[in-house]
This record gives structure tokens, C-alpha cells and sequence, in this order.
């Protein structure tokens, strides 16, 4: 242990300087010994778990708040670590539980609020619910830009609007607060050399089992062949897939927990030929690094790839006639730049399961889908057919989501049966059973549609013009 020092004050403006820097791992390291110097000290159990929270380590996080609310249950900055620290986890209740925790303290607090929406929206799939719970910090300068952005990407999956409204509203999002005005990167120069390996970069969260794997690793493994790759982990997830990542990687950069300076910073460091975006909306502060153009090429790819960026850094949208034919141009800010054949390849894992024949799969229609997906038409759609209808997702183990269903199909219970998968092995084996995937609009399938294609299922599609809206017009 370090010894206490003579002047603690000291030491502890060192460590809350680090915290509000953003050196999370320096604020940590100052914050240990903290903790153990000062144990009835709650803000100091508090600033260590937001130190733990920003490092991707989230039991120490969840316990650090838990000791500050121990000393201070009307804390209302410790229930809402500890309900990000519970959300990081996986444990999604727990984590709303607490943001009601931080709203009955701190009525209206407009964090809290953010992060039930998020919650609702991406765990619970309640995007109308989503929109609801910002509405009231629309008008709030501290919380506005988070409320907006929650409202915009929600109502990608059930909205009034048109995607053309909806496209404007995005682009001028996008011009308004995903930009670094300040930030003035020196040009790079020309490249070196046309003998020299060039340099790709790949930026993304989920460098893990998850669409950016089995839709682009095919990719990957190619122009490894002949460039240097150059990833950027946004993420903190780690599986097989991630190995086979690293593998094809020259250089691995964990950059999770910087600011989108920083970030900007770091790519351009990396003197980097061209760099591929496999984040895009789930990621706004790497959106916002990109403004800067931090490579001599950008291009948007697999990954968050719902709708444009706004962004004009980009040199070209990756698409194909399909999911972004030449004629909705009107609707990226970033030139299309399509691939005849598609715009992605799929990779099946390992697991994929033989093929069932068609006498042994089960003739009741599936959906199998995030329920953000299941839109008030959508469902409207299904409450006209006839029979039971399957609705595959792990997400359909919280009563609020199977309620949604359930209520859209007048009330019904038995025209619904849930199957919660509890990994991507078994979800595949369940879709492998029935002849049938009725897909989702406006917000259709992506992988999911490509993952029934294999396995023979026929994949009911329909179509929109916003790129999430045509994921399967090509299984047609």
C-alpha cells in the first residue's frame, strides 16, 4: 500500500483533477490508496467507482457505489453509478430500478432520465417510451443534445415522420453537435510510397460476436493480405470473435475511455491511408472524432450503419443497388459508393446448425428480432393474420417487452409465444425450426435475415428508403 501522504488535500486534487480530465486509469491509481486512507469518505468510494465504471471495470465500479451509498443513501450521483454499473453488467432491472432510485431523490434528474431511455429503447424495446422520457429535457440546454439524439435514433424504429423529415432532422443534428470546431489537425501527407504496406484503420465497439464479425471479416481477412490493420476497440467485450480480430490486426489500440479530441488525436497519430467506421450511430463520440477527418480516406461501414452520419469527413457510405440504390442519394450526406454484388459478406460461425427438413420445421410464423423493431405498424400488420406467432430474443425475458406484444395483439396471450435464447448458438438453433421469418419494417433485419436465409427459412420482406429499412430487399 502507498503510504499516506502529508498533504492528503493534495493528493486528492491530483486525483479529481485525473477524473476530470478524463486520465481514468491515473485517477484510479490515486483513488486506491483513497479509498483505504479515507474509508468513511464517501465521495471517495464514489469517484473510484466512476474511475472503475470508465476502465470497463464494472463489479468494482458496482461495489464502490454500493460502500458510497452505505455512508450516504441520498447520494443521488451514487445510485446512478451504481445503475450504469448494473446496466454494464447485464443486469438491466437492477439498473432501472436505480434510476427510479435517482429520480425519487432527484426528481426529473435529466441523466437519469437519459439512461431509463436508453434502456427502454435498446434492452426493453419501448422506443415510443424512449421518446417520452427525454421529452421534458428537450427544452433543457444541459440535457438537450442526449434528449435529441434519443428521440432521432428511436424513431428509427416507430415514427410518424417521413425518412426524408426524419434524414433533414438527422443532417442537421449532426452539422449542430457532431462536430469539433476547435480541433485543427496538421494535414498528412502524401503517402510514402506505393511499395509501402498501406495503413487501415477499423474503428467500432463491437469487435466481438456480433454483425461487424459475420458481415465484414471476409473483408478483412482479404485486405489483411496486403495492408496493415490498424484497430481501434471501442469496446469492452471480449469472445472469439475479437481473437480473430487481433489475429489479423498489425497493432490493437484500446481507446474506450477518451474524448472525441482525444480520440481524433490518436487516429491521426496513426498516419493512417484509409479508415473504415464500423460504429457509426452506436457510437456518437467516435462520430464525432471522425469530423475531423483524422485519416487521409474515411468510409462508413457494417456497424450502426442505420441511416447517413450527417458528417461530410467522409469520402463514401459503403452500399450496394440494393440498400442504398443511387436515386436516394438525397438521403446521405456521404457519397454512395455501391458494391454490385452486396455490401457485405456473411460469415456463418462454426455453429451454424445443419439444415432442418422442411417436414420437421414448425409452420408458425417467426419473428425473430430486437422488440425496438416491432413497430405500432408492424404490429398492426401481424394482429390481422390468423394463429400464434413465435417471437424469438433473449430481451423477451422482461415482462414489459412480452406486454408490449402481447397488448398490440389485442390483449391476446395465447396468439404469442416467446423463446428467449440465452446465446447466439442456441438463437440459431431455434431459428433453424420454422419455414417462415416474417421480417420487421420500418427497421428490418439485417444479419438476422441473412442468418434465416441460410438455414432455409423464407424471409416475408418489406422495404423502406432509410438504409435500416432495406437489410433483407435482397433476400427478395
Amino acid at each position: 500500500m502507498v503510504e499516506r501522504p502529508q498533504d492528503l488535500q493534495a493528493w486528492l486534487d491530483r486525483a479529481e483533477g485525473a477524473l476530470n480530465a478524463g486520465r481514468w486509469a491515473e485517477a484510479r491509481d490515486l483513488l486506491v490508496p483513497a479509498a483505504h486512507w479515507l474509508p468513511r469518505v464517501p465521495q471517495v468510494q464514489h469517484h473510484l467507482g466512476s474511475a472503475h465504471l470508465a476502465l470497463g471495470q464494472a463489479q468494482l465500479a458496482l461495489e464502490s457505489a454500493q460502500r458510497a451509498l452505505a455512508m450516504a443513501p441520498a447520494q443521488w450521483q451514487s445510485q446512478l453509478l451504481q445503475g450504469r454499473a448494473y446496466k454494464a453488467l447485464g443486469k438491466m432491472e437492477a439498473a432501472d430500478a436505480s434510476f427510479d432510485a435517482v429520480l425519487t431523490l432527484q426528481p426529473g434528474q435529466g441523466e437519469a432520465l437519459v439512461a431509463k431511455a436508453d434502456l427502454a429503447m435498446n434492452t426493453f424495446g419501448l422506443p415510443l417510451q424512449a421518446i417520452a422520457l427525454v421529452a421534458p429535457l428537450l427544452q433543457r440546454p444541459q440535457h438537450a443534445v442526449d434528449a435529441e439524439l434519443t428521440t432521432l435514433m428511436a424513431s428509427l424504429y416507430d415514427r410518424e415522420m417521413s425518412a426524408t423529415e426524419l434524414t433533414q432532422r438527422v443532417m442537421r443534428f449532426s452539422k449542430q453537435h457532431m462536430r469539433l470546431p476547435q480541433l485543427q489537425l496538421p494535414p498528412l501527407p502524401p503517402r510514402r510510397s506505393a511499395e509501402v504496406r498501406p495503413r487501415v484503420g477499423i474503428i467500432s465497439p463491437l469487435f466481438c460476436n456480433s454483425p461487424v464479425y459475420f458481415l465484414t471479416i471476409a473483408g478483412w481477412k482479404h485486405v489483411a493480405k496486403g495492408s496493415d490493420i490498424v484497430v481501434f476497440n471501442r469496446g469492452f467485450k471480449t469472445d472469439w470473435a475479437t481473437a480473430a480480430f487481433r489475429t489479423l490486426s498489425s497493432q490493437w489500440l484500446d481507446v474506450q475511455a477518451v474524448s472525441a479530441e482525444a480520440l481524433a488525436r490518436r487516429i491521426h497519430d496513426q498516419d493512417l491511408d484509409v479508415l473504415y467506421d464500423l460504429g457509426g450511430w452506436m457510437d456518437p463520440i467516435a462520430l464525432k472524432a471522425l469530423s475531423a477527418k483524422p485519416a487521409r480516406a474515411m468510409y462508413k461501414w457494417v456497424g450502426g450503419q442505420s441511416m447517413t452520419t450527417g458528417l461530410d469527413s467522409f469520402d463514401g457510405w459503403i452500399g450496394d443497388p440494393w440498400q442504398s440504390p443511387l436515386h436516394l442519394q438525397h438521403l446521405y450526406s456521404e457519397p454512395l459508393v455501391n458494391i454490385p454484388e452486396g455490401y457485405a459478406t456473411y460469415t456463418p460461425p462454426g455453429y451454424l446448425p445443419s439444415l432442418t427438413p422442411p417436414a420437421r420445421r414448425s409452420r408458425t410464423p417467426v419473428v425473430f428480432s430486437n422488440p425496438a423493431k416491432l413497430s405500432r405498424a408492424f404490429m398492426s400488420l401481424l394482429r390481422q393474420t390468423v394463429g400464434p406467432i413465435c417471437f424469438v430474443h433473449q430481451q423477451f425475458q422482461y415482462a414489459r417487452t412480452r406486454a408490449k406484444v402481447e397488448s398490440a395483439l389485442d390483449g391476446s396471450k395465447a396468439r404469442a409465444e416467446f423463446i428467449c435464447p440465452t446465446s447466439h448458438r442456441q438463437a440459431l438453433e431455434i431459428l433453424g425450426g420454422f419455414q417462415t421469418m416474417v421480417d420487421t419494417f420500418p427497421y428490418s433485419s439485417g444479419l438476422t435475415a441473412r442468418e434465416a436465409q441460410a438455414m432455409g427459412l423464407q424471409v416475408k420482406v418489406f422495404t423502406g428508403e432509410l438504409f435500416c429499412e432495406r437489410h433483407s430487399l435482397h433476400l427478395r
